[in-house]
């Protein structure tokens, strides 16, 4: 009958492993020394043993684990060396997971157990339940440490006739060593990035800030998805008129023009920036720029002629400062004609100092009145 006992404990034991998923862990075995108290039926002394164990974690919570044990102990009174062996089954289940460094576990299981004794030896089936806690010592869960208490309800009714149950209790402490070592975890997935705003015209602007949809394709717009306003009429020569429709294109800058763009008859331009060496008509390079956007105004204008008028301050004799401005405005004339500007167009004239247009007791006044004009007049 006993040995029927062990056979059905042994037969559920192998139906829960067949029922199994595919592990998704690593095995691992334990090797644990026993503390062993019998039960007082059995006349036997406290004793000691050995625990060899092999587990299979199907996850993080849940392991079966196959077992083999042993002890020895002596009778209470004769000092006889008895002992038991055995193995089985158990389920170690982890509430708060295996992962932690420190992880409590419940057991239930069952198996069979072989009792020798002085005087026969007979085979008994048994269920066990208990607990425990498994110390990781490391991240991975490589090696860890394993203390359990077991309970052991042995169906034997040899030993007591009044009886035909046991209660064995196992102390065990060891190590546990996983068999290998866990993969880990894939990265997560990079986040997808955000779906791109909505632009429905293409403008560049998304909707949600589009206070103008539907805008053309190919159109510029502003941060508001607005077009743009068109950019103003050019106007090359600066002198007002645009130049679509300028008729006398590259006028002087400074000079009054009319509705066509072209210089009126006694317009002027004033220019202070021409220079020439002290006390002589040669023409100073800085002074030549000037000197050639009014070529390049009359250029654009064939129809037009001006008069060269040269000017000094009031310092030195009248006379002299009369010939001196002529000088000057007949070497600005010759330089125009240097730039293929035709002689014809152009007259030379010197007033001296008998025109200042500011006073020559300053020195900015006298700035002022070293001047060459041009005026428009008749060719």
């Amino acid at each position: 009958m006993q040995t029927r006992h062990a056979w059905a404990v042994a037969l559920l034991s192998a139906s829960g492993v067949a029922a199994a998923q595919t592990s998704d862990g690593i095995p691992y075995f334990g090797l644990q020394g026993s503390f062993v108290m019998p039960d007082n039926a059995r006349d036997q002394e406290r004793g000691w043993g050995g625990t060899l164990l092999f587990g299979f974690p199907l996850n993080d919570y849940f392991a079966p684990e196959l077992n083999v044990f042993g002890q020895r102990a002596d009778r209470k009174a004769t000092g006889a060396d008895e002992g038991e062996w055995g193995g089985g089954l158990d389920f170690a289940v982890y509430p708060l997971g295996r992962s932690r460094w420190v992880s409590p576990f419940l057991l239930l299981g069952g198996g069979g157990l072989h009792d020798y004794r002085h005087y026969n030896a007979n085979t008994y089936g048994y269920a066990d339940a208990g607990g425990g806690l498994l110390f990781n010592l490391d991240q991975a869960r490589d090696v860890a440490l394993r203390i359990d208490a077991r309970r052991y309800m042995v169906f034997d009714d040899d030993t007591d006739p009044g009886s035909n149950r046991l209660l064995d209790t196992r102390i065990n402490a060891g190590v546990q060593v996983a068999l290998g070592r866990a993969q880990p975890p894939p990265p997560p997935p990079a986040p997808a990035p955000p779906p791109a705003p909505i632009d429905s015209d293409g403008d560049g602007v998304p909707d949600s800030l589009d206070q103008c949809p539907h805008t053309p394709a190919g159109a510029a717009v502003d941060n508001k998805g607005c077009p743009l306003p068109p950019p103003p009429p050019r106007d090359s020569d600066g002198d007002g008129v645009v130049d679509g429709l300028d008729q006398c294109p590259n006028t002087p800058v400074g000079m009054q023009v009319d509705a066509r763009g072209c210089a009126v008859q006694a317009a002027k331009v004033v220019v202070h920036d021409i220079n020439f060496a002290f006390d002589s008509s040669q023409l100073l390079d800085s002074s030549k720029a000037e000197l050639d956007r009014i070529a390049e105004g009359l250029r654009g204008q064939p129809g037009m002629a001006l008069a060269i008028e040269g000017h000094t301050d009031g310092t030195g004799p009248a006379d002299y400062n009369l010939k001196l401005s002529l000088k000057r405005a007949s070497a600005a004339r010759d330089y125009l004609i240097s730039q293929g500007i035709a002689g014809n167009r152009l007259q030379a004239q010197g007033f001296g100092e008998s025109r200042p247009v500011a006073s020559n007791q300053t020195r900015e006044g006298r700035a002022q009145n070293r001047r060459v004009e041009f005026k428009v007049v008749q060719p």
